[in-house]
């Protein structure tokens, strides 16, 4: 209709809780944020030209090439450090943000077993990338097995409801 839905990893980034309300015995969640503090990325325009030192910038007048000696004179006298961008700096107060939701939530309704893929490599419009992804995954899956195998034998034969 007239709305716009936004996914609910926001608010709820490992949805356990969510697997209980529908009543499922077994929750096996998968996290796939676990390790995403640092994951900033790399925005259009992040690079700054100006990493090239002033004595060796292109013949160019106006505005451009002054800001590029400016930044190259800072660099020189900061120690090379390059500062983030706003888009970066963003990214990674929201993956904070996400990390912190999803270790509240977690610890006040853990699942019966966690898997956690190492996906920090993973931009978040890598989505060419999602057999690599899928891969990713599926070893993290059988890592856990053995905490799978013995979740599902601790449950036991489900007893058959009584027809009275």
């Amino acid at each position: 209709g007239d709305r716009w839905l936004v996914d609910g990893a926001l608010v709820n980034p490992v949805p356990v809780s969510a697997g209980r309300v529908f009543g499922a015995r077994l929750v096996i969640a998968v996290n796939v944020n676990s390790d995403i503090i640092g994951r900033s990325m790399i925005v259009a325009g992040d690079h700054e030209t100006s990493a090239i030192p002033a004595d060796i910038l292109p013949e160019h007048s106006g505005l451009r090439t002054l800001f590029g000696v400016e930044n190259a004179i800072k660099r020189q006298f900061a120690g090379g450090a390059r500062r983030p961008s706003l888009p970066s700096v963003m990214i990674d107060a929201f993956n904070i943000m996400q990390d912190r939701i999803a270790r509240a939530r977690l610890a006040g309704d853990p699942p019966d077993v966690m898997i956690s893929p190492r996906l920090g490599q993973v931009g978040f419009f890598d989505f060419h990338r999602a057999s690599e992804i899928i891969e990713h995954g599926a070893r993290a899956a059988e890592r856990e097995l053995d905490q799978i195998t013995d979740a599902v034998a601790a449950l036991g034969p489900r007893s058959a409801p009584s027809g009275k």
